[in-house]
């Protein structure tokens, strides 16, 4: 039954064969209750420090803060490679040990999601960046 969708057997439900594995570069690792509380507690620290960019103000094309002032930022905080740091135009991750912590940073906006990382992550990026590919 290649190729054909299965209904109803309680294990996938109305999902193409082999759905979960295709699809595990999605999925990211789960966390505890203290591993959540604890990325909170520092995305609350990365927050504070990344509002003083947008104070500074000077956003870049689109409205995005530049990666170099951004990556800055997170240095303050002793944040670099080792942590999983990843910085794009307006967009940061970091794995804090037990979380990953990941936002946008624009002229309009100041995000952060506490997530655990991704099994299959981006290549190139730290645990904390979703895989836009597959496998």
């Amino acid at each position: 039954m290649t190729g054909t969708r299965q209904k109803g057997n309680g294990e996938n439900g109305d999902q193409a064969p082999h759905y979960a594995e295709n699809h595990a570069y999605r999925m990211q690792a789960s966390m505890t209750a203290d591993e959540h509380a604890r990325g909170q507690a520092s995305a609350k620290l990365i927050r504070e420090e990344l509002e003083k960019v947008r104070q500074e103000g000077g956003p870049g094309e689109h409205g995005a803060f530049g990666e170099e002032r951004i990556a800055a930022a997170l240095s303050r905080l002793g944040c670099g490679e080792e942590h999983g740091v990843y910085v794009g135009p307006g967009f940061y991750s970091v794995h804090t040990g037990a979380a990953c912590v990941s936002g946008r940073v624009t002229e309009d906006e100041l995000t952060s999601k506490v997530h655990g990382a991704y099994i299959e992550p981006q290549p190139g990026t730290g645990p904390c960046v979703r895989n836009q590919g597959g496998h």
